[in-house]
């Protein structure tokens, strides 16, 4: 049985992301199950960092769909493996589509979402969790020679935006499905309770 939005509980956090098509997606997910301190191996690109609710489930998510259907799919490439140098966690930059990862942010991050990020907001594939410093070269080096190595497509079609949520008192892993939704459409395909 589906989970209705309204039923979820109003208190917890929320975050909006764009996952990898096949078959880049499943290169990346193979190389962060290879990297240390990456429990959650499904790449994806953070359109809305998460943050905690200050509405219902339902509420919140009707007004990130309004501003989602305005918005029309563009492409994104990806270029180099670089580093947080704040937690030593891995990402591969964003060659081309940064201006329009930005410009969904900055409209998604108003009313009911606008949060003051912990970081800047930079458009990015995280591929590793904290590398322990030790091993922070070694680790790189390994990352930059498996993407070097990767000889598919870097460039794809972000079309599709995915909401998730994660319980008040939640892990750091508990995140749930809650809907999907087609840039530049205005309904969406809720699935509370499948698991990120």
């Amino acid at each position: 049985m589906k989970t209705k939005l309204s039923d979820l509980p109003e208190w917890g956090s929320f975050a909006l992301v764009a996952y990898i098509p096949e078959p880049l997606g499943a290169f990346l997910n193979s190389l962060r199950r290879a990297l240390p301190g990456e429990d959650n191996p499904q790449a994806h690109i953070t359109v809305l960092p998460p943050r905690p609710l200050k509405a219902g489930v339902d509420l919140v998510s009707r007004e990130a769909q309004a501003i989602l259907s305005g918005f029309s799919p563009f492409f994104v490439e990806l270029s180099d493996v670089k580093v947080f140098p704040e937690t030593n966690i891995l990402y591969l930059d964003i060659a081309s589509g940064n201006e329009a990862l930005h410009a969904l942010h900055d409209a998604l991050n108003i009313g009911l979402l606008a949060h003051e990020e912990n970081f800047d907001f930079l458009p990015h594939l995280t591929i590793s969790g904290t590398v322990p410093l030790k091993q922070l070269t070694r680790v790189r080096a390994q990352a930059k020679q498996a993407w070097n190595q990767h000889r598919g497509k870097t460039k794809f079609e972000i079309n599709e935006v995915v909401a998730l949520w994660q319980p008040l008192h939640g892990s750091p892993d508990d995140w749930d499905r809650v809907w999907s939704q087609r840039l530049g459409d205005s309904g969406s395909s809720a699935s509370a309770g499948s698991r990120r």
